[in-house]
């Protein structure tokens, strides 16, 4: 989320027009946050950390999450209809649970974040309060720490992961308003659970009729990757440093799985260097690193992102990462000796 300023991150979110489809595949989650919330109804306090990469679906969780607060009883402040700060409480305010929402806190410094609530949910006096805080997984420790850095009675800490296969199928049903075929199935399992790519990819493929839906089933028409998925992915990676952009393009380039060895001399940094970016790249599930290689998760933003780079640099990037698998190695077999490596002298005959 960029250029958004702390007054609008604490407005609680605006449900769509029409119909909400159910929250798919987060039963596990939610029952994890109503645990908190119930502890708060017995008159506890409670922080509830939700983390995820971009496109997890942190805002709607945090919907849904405010919705089961109001089913139980919590002043929210948390008004779908009427966005904007909360409402004055009423007289029907005393002794009840207070919930207080924060969207995107990695955009907050930490001061004007912690003012901003204190002037926010001060009217509500003390008493039972349970704080639900979202953030991008990834962000650096500190900025969203000393919002949440309070005493309370029950933590949950909840991390937004990949959906799986059949709640992946089920959210497709939901925006097509039937099952996918099995071919069309294929085609979404790409998306690899990634919720904002599943949900662009349905879009754009009926945008582009691509898909056909039938009485009883969703059929695939055409497979191809619609224009707004890569308006997607350009808005995901623009959040990124350039240094972590730089080695997702390289390494996508490379193949959907690569060696620390063929990164290093293309970036031209350090190991230490590369162990920083690597880090803040598998953080956002972009990136995974087994025991030898540096892979990409998910096919589709990895097709993706190789599509980003111009063909004629990429060309230029494998031209490169083949003269330097043929440049011998520090150490290595046929290459000079690497620092700290014992090279024998010339043998004498003490005799």
């Amino acid at each position: 989320m960029t250029g958004t300023t702390t007054e609008q991150v604490l407005c609680p979110p605006t449900a769509p027009t029409g119909a909400r489809h159910p929250l798919r595949g987060r039963e596990d989650e939610l029952a994890r946050a109503r645990r908190a919330l119930e502890f708060g109804v017995d008159g506890g306090c409670a922080l509830v950390t939700v983390e995820g990469p971009p496109g997890s679906g942190r805002t709607r969780f945090l919907d849904e999450c405010a919705a089961v607060a109001q089913r139980l009883g919590f002043v929210t402040g948390h008004q779908f209809e009427h966005p904007g700060p909360a409402r004055p409480p009423g007289a029907d305010t005393a002794g009840r649970p207070r919930l207080v929402v924060l969207d995107d806190a990695h955009v907050l410094g930490e001061e004007p974040g912690e003012a901003l609530l204190a002037r926010r949910h001060a009217q509500y006096g003390g008493g039972a309060l349970v704080r639900l805080v979202a953030r991008r997984r990834g962000t650096v420790p500190g900025t969203p720490d000393a919002l949440v850095a309070w005493p309370p009675g029950h933590t949950e800490r909840i991390s937004l992961d990949a959906l799986r296969a059949p709640a992946s199928l089920q959210v497709a049903a939901d925006l097509l308003g039937a099952p996918p075929s099995a071919a069309l199935a294929r085609v979404l399992r790409r998306a690899g659970g990634h919720p904002k790519l599943l949900v662009e990819l349905v879009e754009g493929m009926r945008e582009e009729q691509l898909l056909r839906v039938g009485a009883h089933e969703a059929h695939l028409v055409e497979e191809r990757i619609p224009r707004r998925l890569r308006t997607l992915l350009q808005s995901i990676l623009l959040e990124y440093p350039d240094e972590c952009r730089q080695l997702l393009r390289v390494a996508a380039v490379l193949g959907r799985e690569s060696t620390v060895d063929d990164l290093l001399p293309i970036l031209q940094v350090p190991p230490s260097v590369l162990l920083l970016v690597l880090d803040r790249a598998i953080s956002t599930g972009m990136l995974a690193v087994g025991s030898t290689q540096v892979r990409f998760p998910n096919e589709l933003l990895w097709r993706l992102i190789v599509d980003s780079v111009p063909v004629p640099l990429r060309q230029a990037l494998r031209r490169q990462a083949a003269d330097c698998r043929q440049v011998p190695r520090p150490g290595g077999p046929g290459g000079p000796p690497g620092p700290g490596t014992h090279t024998p002298g010339p043998h004498r005959n003490e005799d």
